[in-house]
């Protein structure tokens, strides 16, 4: 079976990495598949850390189709040269209109699964019609596929819906994190009095991320236990105008030390990110599946994290859940863990217990493979 694997919009955090693991997979061995690549110069750059050779199957995007008629075109010229049986857009939408049977990735909550707090955190009425509008303009192209995969149930069911698709072609293929991850075994030890304490929030950045409460966060904690040395770490383009505006917002309400930007971390580097750290702080508002979550557990660190349904479902009771958008309730959660050694430890247990659910990148692969292969006959049907 011919495939023409599409991870040209997947330049940026989760999307990203997941893309590039799942091509590693693919090379290594194909499960009966022929594959042809698409893939954003983000992406090279990311097998090329990890020492993959860039096979002469991988046509290389500059420009994100979303944004690019050039690179739909492409795009389309590349399906009409390999004349696939199957396309696979790994995170769309494409945003562009295949002949072949198409089978398309929805990691887009707004589309699946929006909440308040997300709208919330929006801010302006021009805000909201901006999103609604992009959301809307996604949710056009989504209907445009043949088939779909979610990471969760939530996204499942959201694409039935509230976009009206066939349950049947809705397959759900849950996330995982990298196999550099699962080989570490790391565990985090109870910090000794005096010891430096690094916040770790791995997040690429969005809007619904909801950086603005970081400050806040950094102010209630210093109050609360003013002897302690701590910083969040980000890892955001220095350039970028959420970067901007939180440290600013840190440096008015005096918390400039207590924030650093490490800059975006290449996938190879992220387990070395997770060892320089303690917790993983994610005030996210809005996720489909955020790798961090499994990446956490798998290197040993305690999770602090929304109160929202969707960390509920990847990380259960290996967690400790603040009010959304609630400074006070977050570092509730911090001291808590920060003053109990028993408590810190059984956090930590508990992220080993959960971890197991997620499938390994190979398994992901492999359910990638038999789904396409599933669907060899519609697809060829449909050509």
């Amino acid at each position: 079976m011919k495939v023409l694997l599409n991870t040209s919009s997947c330049r940026t955090g989760g999307a990203l990495q997941t893309s590039s693991a799942f091509i590693i997979e693919a090379l290594r061995d194909p499960a009966g598949i022929e594959w042809t690549f698409a893939a954003p110069r983000e992406g090279v750059r990311q097998l090329e850390q990890f020492g993959v050779p860039i096979p002469a199957t991988m046509t290389v995007f500059d420009e994100a189709p979303a944004s690019s008629r050039t690179a739909r075109r492409a795009l389309r010229a590349l399906e009409d040269r390999v004349q696939p049986d199957c396309v696979l857009t790994f995170s769309g939408p494409s945003y562009v209109r295949f002949r072949s049977f198409h089978v398309v990735g929805c990691s887009a909550p707004w589309v699946t699964h929006p909440n308040w707090a997300a709208f919330r955190s929006l801010g302006s009425l021009r805000n909201w019609a901006d999103c609604l509008v992009r959301t809307a303009y996604k949710s056009l192209w989504f209907r445009r596929a043949d088939a779909w995969i979610a990471q969760t149930e939530a996204g499942a069911h959201g694409l039935a819906k509230r976009l009206g698709l066939p349950a049947d072609r809705i397959t759900v293929i849950p996330n995982t994190c990298g196999e550099r991850y699962r080989t570490e075994h790391g565990e985090k030890p109870f910090p000794m009095p005096g010891q430096p304490i690094r916040l770790l929030y791995f997040s690429a950045p969005y809007k619904h991320k909801n950086f603005e409460v970081l400050p806040y966060v950094a102010r209630e904690l210093a109050a609360r236990l003013p002897g302690l040395d701590f910083k969040i770490i980000v890892t955001l383009p220095a350039e970028h105008r959420l970067c901007k505006s939180l440290m600013a917002s840190a440096h008015q309400l005096g918390v400039a030390g207590c924030i650093e930007n490490a800059g975006p971390i290449p996938v190879a580097q992220g387990p070395a990110m997770y060892r320089r750290s303690d917790i993983c702080f994610a005030p996210t508002l809005l996720e489909t599946f955020s790798a961090t979550y499994p990446e956490a557990m798998a290197m040993g660190l305690p999770i602090v994290t929304t109160d929202l349904d969707f960390a509920h479902d990847v990380c259960d009771d290996a967690a400790l859940y603040f009010r959304p958008q609630d400074a006070s309730s977050a570092t509730d959660c911090l001291t808590r863990l920060l003053s109990d050694a028993a408590l810190w430890q059984r956090q930590i247990a508990r992220g080993k217990e959960v971890l197991p659910r997620f499938p390994t990148p190979r398994q992901r692969y492999e359910a990638y493979a038999r789904l396409l292969l599933s669907y060899r006959d519609a697809s060829r049907a449909r050509v």
